[in-house]
């Protein structure tokens, strides 16, 4: 990711602190630009061609985004609509493995892997609502799960009653766990913790996931 801005070291007359405050407010401000030129260019793309053409983090909160919204509308038009984006979903992971035999580079097939994570978990869920015969995108079933909107030019996350901003922090090309009901119960935790200003810390035995999944 390029940042979006030369940053002045002039302005910091040798204060490493003023350097270091600059490079962070330029980091949010070069992934916000990227996320929607991502956003905006996604509809319009085949899918296993857009996700070679941008940043693993950008891949994965898009993705999430537009899976979000096409939750929203199948649950709204009926169990039919469900059904079909189930199998919508179940093809786009096949695209995805069917590119992942491939030859690829390095860094898109590091992206790749997570997005897998993402979407299987994505599919998972969906398949979880239409067993459990969900038909109002207000039910507790849906708004327990972790989901991202685009609202007044930025990203938001939203689980039960709780909403956080996205942090437009750089986080690299980096994985992803896969996802348990265990890992959704510790989200929906800290999200509750974090919206009343609070934290959490997770317990546990030694490589077990704790650190990753904050």
């Amino acid at each position: 990711v390029e940042l979006d801005t030369v940053i002045s070291t002039a302005d910091a007359r040798g204060q490493v602190e003023i350097w270091l405050l600059q490079l962070e407010n330029i980091m949010r401000s070069s992934i916000a630009k990227i996320m929607i030129e991502g956003l905006e260019s996604y509809a319009d793309a085949k899918r296993t061609d857009w996700i070679q053409s941008w940043p693993g983090q950008i891949v994965l909160a898009v993705t999430q985004k537009f899976w979000t919204a096409n939750m929203h509308q199948a649950i709204t038009e009926g169990k039919d609509a469900m059904a079909n984006y189930l199998q919508q979903c179940t093809d786009d992971i096949n695209d995805v493995v069917e590119l992942v035999r491939g030859k690829l580079s390095k860094n898109i097939r590091k992206t790749l892997s997570a997005l897998v994570v993402l979407d299987v978990h994505s599919r998972d869920v969906l398949a979880k609502l239409v067993e459990d015969g969900v038909a109002k995108d207000d039910e507790f079933s849906w708004l327990a799960q972790l989901r991202y909107y685009f609202e007044e030019g930025k990203v938001i996350t939203k689980m039960i009653n709780s909403t956080l901003a996205y942090g437009y922090e750089y986080l690299g090309n980096s994985g992803r766990l896969v996802v348990t009901p265990l890992t959704d119960r510790c989200y929906r935790t800290l999200f509750g913790a974090l919206e009343l200003h609070l934290g959490g810390a997770p317990e546990g035995p030694a490589g077990t996931g704790k650190t990753e999944t904050v």
